[in-house]
């Protein structure tokens, strides 16, 4: 496997999947772009870095979309028809040989045939992130899936072992330190840091930091349940987080630029926990 947690680029290759014949779609639906790595279809370097258990991996999976919109279950049978075209993202530390990984092909996958295809590859350049256009007005994050965001994180890191068994949940209404915090957190994996008490007290930090000094302009939220598999005795595991979009504005320069960077990162491998199946999938504008 390369060095993925070296690079300090990520990429993030956008792919479009055509069935050829109607499709169910797995509960996450990302399952299928997992399934063609897990197989050696596609990125086989990736094989190890998507079966890791790691917590914080820098890997995002986006689930299936169409029509502008990602596909999840909040209860019904979701399914593709024959022909349609729908699409996918994978983002991850970028190596050389990623581009040459994929191939535009027909597989057969345990859903069915599918035709994939290559739509886009972005890049980010984790040393030189461009900030400057979003410095000059307020910031809006569009959530495309929804995010799970506890809040134990903005607890300070004397208390976290204390409240360690403590269940909070996951927010259904964020914070903007929530939010900042969890990007701070995204970025740290980018980076390849694993968490220690010295990144702890700066995540909650920054927390504090932007929840003092930021101003929320509007909002649309909606909190939904989704459907992201069955547990071992095949009953349905559901996980809530929040839909809609958020707008606001730091009103310290300094901070504003750092959070924006941790915001852009997190716009290509996700915000919150469980990214590697798609969750906490946003846009930034």
């Amino acid at each position: 496997m390369p060095s993925l947690l070296c690079s300090m680029r990520i990429v993030k290759f956008t792919i479009n999947m055509t069935p050829l014949q109607d499709l169910i779609l797995p509960a996450p639906s990302s399952r299928i772009l997992k399934t063609l790595i897990l197989q050696g279809y596609i990125f086989p370097s990736l094989k190890d870095l998507v079966k890791s258990k790691d917590k914080n991996k820098p890997l995002f999976i986006s689930m299936v979309g169409t029509q502008g919109k990602r596909l999840f279950s909040k209860g019904e049978i979701l399914k593709i028809s024959k022909g349609q075209m729908a699409s996918s993202s994978i983002s991850f530390p970028f190596y050389e040989k990623s581009i040459d990984e994929i191939k535009e092909d027909t597989y057969d996958t345990p859903f069915g045939k599918i035709v994939i295809t290559v739509d886009r590859i972005d890049l980010l350049d984790l040393s030189s992130i461009k900030t400057e256009k979003y410095l000059e007005k307020n910031i809006k994050i569009k959530f495309l899936t929804p995010p799970l965001l506890t809040s134990k994180v903005l607890l300070p890191p004397s208390l976290k072992e204390k409240y360690k068994s403590v269940r909070s949940g996951y927010s259904i209404l964020p914070s903007i330190g929530l939010i900042s915090s969890y990007a701070y957190k995204t970025y740290l994996s980018a980076l390849g840091k694993n968490e220690n008490p010295e990144l702890d007290t700066r995540q909650f930090k920054i927390g504090v930091l932007t929840n003092a000094l930021s101003e929320v302009f509007g909002f649309s939220l909606e909190p939904i349940t989704i459907i992201i598999g069955r547990d071992d005795k095949g009953n349905l595991r559901k996980t809530r987080g929040p839909m809609g979009w958020i707008e606001f504005d730091i009103k310290s320069k300094k901070l504003k630029k750092r959070i924006i960077k941790y915001l852009l990162v997190s716009s290509f491998l996700g915000l919150g926990k469980s990214r590697g199946i798609g969750l906490g999938e946003i846009e930034i504008s």
